[in-house]
């Protein structure tokens, strides 16, 4: 029998495998499938679902049904959601008990529909969680025998998401699983589980896509959305399509022109231009706005540190400012990416202590989202910087001299 993933792009080497533990009547009861954001778990969580769920006697899913369709149209009582949720139920309590109330219902509701309609594009906000009265209703539904022959499955787009108490309380059916249930896992960082919820799943890892693959992915879902491809934003999704998505939607062709500006500021270094992103400048940004910028920033250095990672060589015959610049449009074309980014990514060959800077970036990238009041570490920060970079620059004249 043959297994289709339709909504998989790429991530050809994990639909082998699976199709292999499908065909070998192998498939385990509790799959993990992790990688960074947008690689495809999403999208590769509802294909296997509707693959357990298609009655089909060809391929699978046939998509033509009777649970084909249900499937598409949410309306199977045999799959199950762990969502993370945000609302809080009527009582205003974290843990709605043993159930969900309307609001929360309502809530669960719009986010299936969401993950089906968009796979690559669904995201868990940062307050949403898994409380351990939705394990405990989940835990007490499975309990009872089913009489529909079709296996039961439970999706968990956000291990993560799980709060401790909900985490605890999966160990022991995620160990013993009643006949026919299968866990559908999905995570973002593998890092932040429990190892006792680690040691009772198979693990499937997700990898960037090949520039082949990654560029066949991204065309299909502009092409899906309706979008041109903005091809000065493809290196710096890093061979996630659903991180390319994300960069069109928060507007990533600003961002590059804000990362040049910020660069430039780093080159001087001007603290009159660092100020405004502390809060404190006559052009000052809100720190969602600088969070972005942050995290932009950082996936600069990374394109950058890649490209010298792969041409080394090359950048070692081609030492200072402007010979660094055509290094840059040089091994940006060999990879063949737009080479016009030089006038982007060039400014990191300007930087006299590149250390210093990915080390502010990365603390503060740490100070926004972790601290209360981030702006006061962002001043010392970018003070401490400035300094390290204008000695760095003195000594490079004294050395010159």
């Amino acid at each position: 029998m043959n297994f289709e993933f339709p909504r998989t792009l790429g991530q050809e080497d994990a639909r082998e495998r699976l199709s292999q533990a499908l065909s070998q009547g192998r498939f385990p009861h509790a799959l993990l499938v992790h990688g960074e954001a947008g690689l495809g778990q999403h999208a590769l969580l509802l294909d296997i679902a509707q693959i357990l769920c298609c009655d089909g006697a060809g391929a699978r899913p046939c998509g033509g049904c009777h649970f084909c369709r249900a499937f598409e149209n949410n309306a199977l009582d045999n799959v199950l959601y762990l969502m993370p949720l945000v609302k809080k139920s009527k009582d205003g309590d974290d843990d709605p008990g043993e159930g969900l109330d309307s609001a929360l219902v309502d809530e669960l509701l719009e986010k299936i529909q969401a993950w089906y309609a968009n796979p690559y594009g669904f995201r868990c906000e940062d307050k949403a969680l898994v409380t351990v009265g939705q394990t405990r209703a989940l835990i007490a539904r499975l309990g009872y025998a089913e009489s529909l022959r079709k296996a039961r499955l439970v999706l968990v787009p956000y291990f993560e998401a799980l709060n401790v108490n909900a985490a605890n309380s999966l160990l022991k059916i995620l160990e013993e699983p009643p006949a026919d249930v299968y866990f559908l896992i999905g995570s973002e960082n593998r890092a932040a589980l429990l190892p006792t919820l680690l040691s009772r799943c198979l693990h499937l890892g997700l990898s960037p896509l090949d520039p082949r693959a990654f560029r066949a992915a991204v065309d299909s879902l502009a092409a899906r959305a309706g979008v041109p491809v903005v091809p000065a934003l493809l290196p710096f999704a890093e061979g996630s399509p659903g991180t390319y998505l994300e960069l069109v939607q928060d507007g990533g062709a600003e961002l590059l022109e804000e990362g040049l500006r910020f660069l430039s500021a780093a080159a001087s270094p001007d603290w009159r231009v660092f100020a405004d992103y502390t809060g404190q400048g006559p052009a000052a940004a809100g720190m969602e706005e600088t969070l972005k910028l942050l995290h932009f920033l950082l996936r600069m250095v990374r394109v950058h540190e890649a490209l010298r990672a792969l041409h080394g060589a090359d950048a070692a015959a081609l030492r200072g400012s402007a010979d660094g610049y055509r290094w840059t449009a040089q091994a940006l074309e060999k990879e063949g990416w737009d080479a016009s980014l030089a006038a982007y990514l060039g400014p990191l060959e300007d930087l006299a202590d590149l250390p210093a800077f990915v080390a502010c970036l990365e603390a503060a990238h740490t100070a926004v989202k972790g601290y209360s009041k981030p702006q006061v570490a962002l001043v010392g920060l970018f003070l401490e910087y400035e300094a390290k970079a204008r000695r760095a620059k003195a000594q490079t004249a004294r050395a010159a001299a």
